[in-house]
């Protein structure tokens, strides 16, 4: 058969290619099946993922997932009749692509404030942790002490408990009763003078601004897109790159690079929107260091040479 022959039989629909690609097809039940599994069994198991693998399996799967839908849909139907509604798809496309791309970009935006806020958080609570280790200074011996013993202990303990727990939608709740001590410790002395009363005020001023930064970063944590928006932006997705396929291309392979290249981005976008949910327990989840600071913070004040800065 010669080139033209073969060409208008293609288009015809009576030119077949032929079955199913062995290794794509078994990289995409393999892969399909072992995240059903883990959705099932370990679903936390997809938060605790290198996130750089996590993206290069999501984006090999869609990739995998949407050439071989492609490459069904082009076998099944005849090639003619993709390249006559190239004009129609191609309005209808710009259309759909354009409200997705604004949905997923305004999820991403609110994703992304969201970790910054809860970085602002950590840094606000941590300082409030700091300042109220410093405002004590003008208290008596015993609250003085009293405070600053507890904050190093709060810091330690955010550092060595909490965050460990934090990834698990958890918290430690012996460091309620450390803030507790600490502001009871602070209003339950009358003050002589007012130095004193100065040193109070702003002491359980700090003190309740740390309190307040603390239930805050408690309650983001367990917040996080709603299983429903996640239906939403993936079954856009299916579609925006559903219609990559209803495209006729004169080269096959142009057009299978083309629909991987939406995959990618589609699947990357989505891979970080993931990860930014959850602030502290993602791959991309918000160190300590901020506590690490402040525990080597006052450790140098302790060994410094101002007494007034020892406990």
């Amino acid at each position: 058969m010669g080139a033209a022959p073969a060409v208008i039989a293609v288009l015809r629909g009576t030119v077949r290619e032929p079955g199913w690609p062995a290794l794509p097809v078994a990289y995409a039940v393999v892969s399909c099946s072992a995240a059903v599994a883990t959705a099932f069994l370990h679903p936390e198991a997809f938060l605790r993922m290198n996130a750089v693998w996590l993206l290069f399996w999501a984006v090999t799967t869609a990739v995998t997932l949407a050439c071989l839908a492609q490459w069904y849909v082009h076998r099944r139907f005849s090639e003619i009749n993709f390249v006559r509604h190239n004009e129609v798809g191609g309005f209808i496309v710009a259309v759909v692509g354009a409200l997705y791309g604004v949905l997923l970009a305004f999820m991403t935006v609110i994703a992304w404030q969201h970790f910054a806020d809860c970085a602002q958080l950590v840094a606000q609570e941590s300082s409030a942790a700091a300042d109220a280790w410093h405002t004590s200074v003008g208290l008596p011996a015993e609250p003085r002490s009293r405070v600053r013993r507890d904050m190093l202990l709060y810091a330690n303990a955010m550092v060595k408990r909490e965050w460990p727990e934090m990834e698990i939608r958890a918290y430690d709740k012996e460091s309620d009763l450390i803030v507790m001590d600490a502001i009871a410790g602070v209003g339950d002395f009358n003050p002589r003078q007012l130095k004193e009363a100065n040193a109070q005020t702003a002491t359980l001023a700090q003190l309740s601004a740390l309190h307040d930064y603390r239930y805050r970063r408690i309650s983001d944590n367990r917040s996080g897109i709603l299983s429903f928006e996640w239906l939403v932006l993936l079954l856009g997705a299916v579609c925006i790159i559903g219609f990559c396929w209803l495209f006729g291309v004169e080269n096959k392979a142009v057009h299978l690079m083309m629909t991987s290249a939406v995959a990618i981005v589609v699947t990357a976008t989505l891979v970080l929107l993931f990860e930014l949910q959850y602030p502290f327990q993602s791959a991309l989840r918000i160190p300590a260091d901020d506590w690490v600071g402040v525990v080597n913070h006052i450790q140098f004040m302790q060994s410094g040479p101002q007494a007034e800065m020892r406990m």
